[in-house]
């Protein structure tokens, strides 16, 4: 369990929070991170979104926007 929490972190963001007047727009969203360390070549991270609307997301490799 040590090992896993190390090596694959996890990071929750629950928006559901949110004014009624934010609920019906689009939220944009930003992560930004600072390590202490260099992070390792060929690192990779994944995000899951969870939404009660179909989206349909497309990536240049820098960058992700959201198709209607």
């Amino acid at each position: 369990m040590a090992d896993y929490k190390e090596l694959f972190p996890m990071f929750v963001f629950d928006v559901t929070k949110q004014s009624e007047k934010l609920k019906n727009s689009v939220t944009d969203i930003q992560i930004k991170a600072q390590f202490s360390a260099n992070v390792a070549a060929n690192t990779e991270a994944f995000g899951v979104v969870i939404s009660d609307k179909s989206l349909i997301f497309q990536s240049d490799g820098q960058k992700m926007r959201v198709e209607y």
